[in-house]
């Protein structure tokens, strides 16, 4: 007997794929499902899926016809989860009443939580207290909805340009909203309207009347048959039939997917993961440690041991876009939370999927907010549904198992991001304590080997599943994290090794010389590397330089100076104090020596050779003076920021949204 596997667009933001055996042992047919969001069709912007209820299940839909928006701003969630709402009714709808939908968003996404009673003759402005318990204290995103009004004969949600492959198919879903006289009735059509041919067509998918009395949640699959090759537009519309307009429900449009079938066999992919914080010293590669048993043996026989790589930043956000984009921080110019990364600049996963590559992230947000450019590229960018960062309970590696198990089919490229590695500092007053600092040690290595096994299941979910003839695994991080080796905790202010250098891990069929290379790269060097290990083209403006060929062959790659740089304001020193520092600071490493600049501070220069001083504790430039190759190095780092800052590409205000500001706020970045 067949297995049928559905994977509906309840799971899946962007892409997701229906898996069905066929006769064949070796081979499967896949159903690839591309899901298709409404835009705003005067700024041409993606509109995100709205979560709604219908028969006591939580569906992510295109949005509502019969239903308008008459407020949207943000608003401030108290204690108890207390929020005050308020609207203006517009006078054209003045004259007749109302139920005013009220959506917010929260954990489970953008829904409505309650209504406000709208009669005329009353005043026009509405507002009304909600208690939402469900709701975390801070900022959020609220909506006021007109329920039942159709602004023209049609209402109508437009989707982005789509191009329909051959032997296609339109998946949606529709229900009617709220409670609906059985007499009510609307019309519903759905077309495809092709865009950018020579001459523009509209095909009808779906022409239906649908009353009250058969309230239900209807899923509909319309051949695209006629519009093979075309690239099209699909428009959702509907309108009330009768007199009784006011009274008419809304149309819930279910999100909709184009869905495509092909055979294939195991799939290639790559998988870059990074564990947020780790520690050089953590992982047994490096340390000869027992923390993390499956990465030592997964890329200790076969993988690649980068043992000299530098972060050029030592905060999550600015590391990560480095890592993504192969720029230094002050060219892609997304140091904080402030900002978004520019339009302009090309990312690792949009290279990947210009070349045919699903690209699918499961992260924790926050620091890695899709709204600040972490989402560019990717087919599917899940940050999950919790509003704060618990390191303790973090679940991206669980939610890529998850989603992983039930994959097949296309080429795919899969970023995780997590901070269960990150570590918990606690007991800070009594950090001068070599006890205390154990203590605190042995809790964060007890994360550390908590990560390798849930590492290992995700690994173990791709056995048998995946082409490991073209396959590539990439593990790292963005930074380390110090524990008071040089007077302070965490990370952010300092560029110190515990921080700077980072492990890089990588395994694939391609990678050849296998074990530890000394070879002085940096996290901005990852991004041109994996796109040369996959064949695809580096884009020109990347700053990193690829080591593809050093891991592939062996043969020799120029050796470039790294800088990194620390721009975190509040250092919490060894005594328990926080103190204000001065950033940035900028330190540039060049094989076996390290200088660091505190331009912000004092100013003050300090230099390591990193071969007789691998704990950095003799500075040997002193008061202005030192070695030959300390001045040199010196010269160099002071030019970086402006070197730097010539080649920036600035992007725009970064609009975040509550979730990811309640979960920066709970790692303590969002100002």
């Amino acid at each position: 007997m067949r297995r049928f596997l559905l994977l509906t667009a309840l799971l899946f933001p962007a892409v997701s794929l229906t898996v069905l055996p066929a006769h064949a042992a070796d081979k499967f047919v896949y159903t690839m499902r591309r899901e298709v969001h409404a835009v705003d069709i005067k700024s041409g912007a993606e509109i995100p899926f709205v979560s709604e209820t219908v028969d006591s299940q939580s569906r992510r839909t295109l949005g509502v016809t019969g239903r308008v928006a008459i407020s949207r701003r943000k608003v401030m969630v108290e204690e108890g989860g207390q929020i005050f709402v308020f609207a203006s009714v517009p006078e054209a709808l003045a004259s007749k009443p109302h139920e005013l939908d009220v959506l917010v968003d929260g954990k489970d996404g953008m829904r409505v939580r309650g209504s406000i009673h709208f009669e005329p003759g009353q005043s026009r402005r509405v507002a009304r207290l909600f208690v939402l318990p469900e709701l975390l204290p801070g900022p959020a995103l609220a909506e006021v909805h007109v329920r039942g009004v159709h602004v023209s004969d049609w209402q109508e949600i437009v989707s982005e340009e789509v191009d329909v492959p051959k032997d296609s198919r339109l998946h949606f879903g529709y229900t009617l909203e709220g409670e609906v006289a059985a007499s009510q009735s609307l019309e519903l059509i759905v077309e495809a309207r092709t865009v950018g041919g020579k001459e523009e067509k509209s095909v009808t998918l779906l022409s239906e009347r649908v009353s009250g009395s058969d309230r239900k949640w209807n899923d509909e699959t319309e051949s695209l048959s006629k519009l093979a090759g075309e690239r099209v537009r699909f428009v959702f519309r509907s309108r009330p039939v009768g007199k009784e307009v006011a009274a008419a429900p809304g149309v819930i449009w279910g999100a909709p997917s184009v869905d495509t079938d092909e055979k294939r066999r195991a799939y290639p992919i790559i998988v870059l993961l990074s564990l947020d914080s780790l520690r050089l010293t953590s992982v047994g590669l490096y340390s000869k440690g027992e923390a993390t048993p499956f990465l030592d043996s997964f890329f200790g026989r076969k993988g690649a041991v980068m043992t000299q790589v530098a972060a050029q930043s030592v905060t999550t956000l600015p590391s990560h876009l480095t890592m993504m984009t192969g720029l230094n921080p002050l060219s892609h110019g997304v140091l904080d939370e402030t900002r978004s990364l520019s339009p302009g600049v090309p990312t690792l996963a949009e290279s990947l999927r210009s070349k045919g590559w699903h690209t699918a992230a499961f992260t924790e947000g926050g620091a890695l907010a899709g709204e600040l450019g972490f989402r560019r590229g990717f087919d599917i960018y899940d940050e999950g549904t919790s509003l704060q960062i618990d390191p303790l309970h973090s679940d991206a590696l669980e939610r890529a198992r998850s989603w992983l198990d039930d994959y097949s089919g296309a080429p795919l490229f899969l970023f995780v991001h997590t901070y269960a590695t990150r570590p918990i500092h606690s007991g800070v007053n009594a950090s001068m304590d070599p006890s205390v600092r154990g203590s605190q040690l042995a809790a964060y290595v007890s994360q550390v080997r908590a990560a390798d096994l849930a590492v290992e299941s995700l690994f173990a979910t791709m056995k048998g599943r995946i082409d490991e003839k073209k396959a590539l695994y990439v593990v790292t991080t963005g930074h380390g994290d110090e524990f008071f080796e040089h007077g302070a905790v965490g990370h952010g202010t300092h560029l110190y090794d515990e921080s700077v250098r980072i492990p890089l891990l990588i395994r694939g069929d391609n990678v050849r010389e296998v074990g530890p290379h000394s070879l002085s790269v940096g996290l901005v060097d990852l991004a041109p590397t994996i796109l040369e290990l996959s064949d695809a083209k580096i884009p020109s403006g990347m700053q990193g330089r690829s080591f593809a060929r050093l891991i592939e062959s062996g043969r020799a790659v120029l050796e470039t100076p790294r800088f990194s740089e620390a721009r975190r304001p509040v250092r919490l020193t060894s005594a328990g104090r926080l103190v204000l520092w001065g950033p940035p600071a900028y330190s540039v490493r060049d094989g076996s020596r390290k200088v660091v600049w505190n331009s912000g501070s004092d100013g003050s220069i300090e230099a390591y050779d990193l071969t007789t001083d691998p704990r950095e504790q003799r500075n040997v430039m002193q008061g202005g003076r030192g070695p030959d190759w300390a001045l040199r190095m010196s010269t160099s780092v002071r030019s970086y920021p402006s070197t730097a800052a010539r080649q920036a590409r600035p992007g725009g205000k970064a609009d975040l949204s509550p979730a990811n500001r309640s979960r920066l706020e709970s790692l303590g970045y969002a100002r």
